[in-house]
């Protein structure tokens, strides 16, 4: 018999391709994560930038409703909404009681 001959290794053995095979599943796992979580980034990149455009159109309605709050409040506004909308008008020396 050929005893002389060397066995020739078995090159695909059950343990190596469960190995293999796991190797594959963590592999492509990990690419799946990967691209996940840098979806995810954009998304929350997105979403701070989308926050920080609104803060800025608050603050300029901000800005301007007080710049309006101010008009609304001066001498001449006040007069002529009394004047056109009340009807009332500057009251003369006599209409006018001083309290002691």
């Amino acid at each position: 018999m050929n005893l002389n001959r060397k066995l020739k290794p078995k090159l695909l053995t059950p343990r190596l391709v469960v190995m293999g095979f796991m190797f594959l599943v963590l592999f492509v796992g990990e690419f799946f994560l990967k691209t996940w979580c840098g979806m995810q980034c954009l998304r929350v990149g997105y979403d701070i930038s989308d926050a920080f455009n609104k803060q800025e159109r608050l603050a300029n309605i901000q800005k301007n409703l007080k710049i309006e709050l101010v008009h609304l409040k001066s001498s001449q506004v006040l007069m002529k909404v009394a004047k056109d909308r009340f009807e009332l008008d500057t009251p003369t020396p006599e209409q006018v009681i001083v309290i002691p």
